[in-house]
């Protein structure tokens, strides 16, 4: 039984309780595979959800592999148009030890 798509719906419910919606978001990334981290992705993307929800999916693409949750933070850290969103993207690429979290961060301070 896939249990992915129906946590993915109620952490995009904004009807239900905020906790109840983190806690689907955190479970949603330790049970799906890549189209799971779409779906995080766009989640954290949503401009209709808040800053909390979206930091939750944040949080849960950093404990996606490497291969799906950091082009995905970094994505974020670059264009999310919330200033607490890309700030928690670029918290978690900097844990990451990643790479290309390295370049991003390089990139940003020699605006190249």
């Amino acid at each position: 039984m896939t249990v992915w798509p129906d946590l993915l719906r109620l952490a995009r419910n904004q009807a239900a309780p905020s906790e109840s919606r983190k806690q689907a978001v955190f479970w949603v990334a330790q049970a799906a595979g890549d189209s799971a981290t779409a779906g995080l992705a766009d989640l954290a993307d949503s401009e209709k959800e808040g800053d909390e929800i979206r930091k939750q999916a944040v949080f849960a693409l950093s404990q996606r592999p490497k291969d799906e949750g950091v082009p995905a933070l970094i994505r974020i850290a670059k264009g999310s148009n919330s200033a607490e969103v890309r700030k928690s993207a670029m918290f978690w690429l900097g844990q990451s030890d990643d790479p290309r979290a390295l370049a991003l961060f390089e990139e940003i301070l020699t605006r190249r």
